[in-house]
């Protein structure tokens, strides 16, 4: 049977454990700070449809899915309503443009807790003068008293991260928090892609 002293000291430490257990997790998961910018490439094109699909069901390639949040400066509220614009080469590596539906572009709102999901295929790397780029997806994302940001999301894995990036110190495909890993789910491969916004 346990006495009135270790009864306390037990009631009393499991809090003091939660807490400092939630601490390391904080601080283990880094400081809070907004998206990284990346070039918006010369393949952006305005007016692409609203859809969770980017890739046709005829599409070659990998099947993908991302899903994640997108976040306040606080790194913990949702952002509800906030636009992505999101575009991307295929298995190929090539883009498409309007005249082909808007192949491989689109654009969704986030629900009320700030989440979002969208389906597409793996892209491809493709060759420039100077070397490959690794596999990236654009994204461009802007929410009311907020400012918007135009970043990539990267594949864990991929040979052409930098240092290997023909892109060089204009993109940054060195950046962890945009380094995407994918599992196999459902069929697919899945990955999470979290946004943090600077309020505006």
């Amino acid at each position: 049977m346990l006495d009135r002293r270790a009864v306390l000291h037990a009631l009393f430490a499991a809090p003091a454990a939660i807490l400092a257990g939630s601490r390391r997790a904080e601080a283990s998961a880094g400081p809070c700070l907004p998206t990284a910018s990346d070039v918006a490439g010369p393949f952006y094109l305005p007016g692409a449809p609203r859809r969770l699909d980017l890739a046709a069901a005829g599409e070659s390639g990998d099947r993908i899915a991302i899903r994640g949040r997108v976040l306040s400066s606080d790194c913990r509220t949702g952002v509800a309503g906030a636009l992505l614009d999101v575009w991307q080469a295929d298995a190929k590596g090539e883009y498409h443009g309007k005249d082909e539906q808007y192949r491989l572009r689109g654009q969704i709102l986030t629900g009320p807790d700030g989440t979002y999901e969208i389906h597409s295929i793996r892209p491809g790397n493709y060759r420039q003068e100077n070397g490959w780029r690794p596999a990236h997806i654009h994204f461009t994302i802007s929410a009311p008293g907020h400012e918007p940001v135009t970043t990539q999301l990267y594949f864990r894995g991929d040979p052409y991260l930098a240092p290997h990036d023909s892109c060089g110190s204009e993109c940054h495909s060195d950046d962890a928090h945009r380094i995407v890993a994918l599992e196999p789910e459902k069929g697919r491969l899945m990955g999470r892609f979290d946004v943090t916004l600077k309020k505006g």
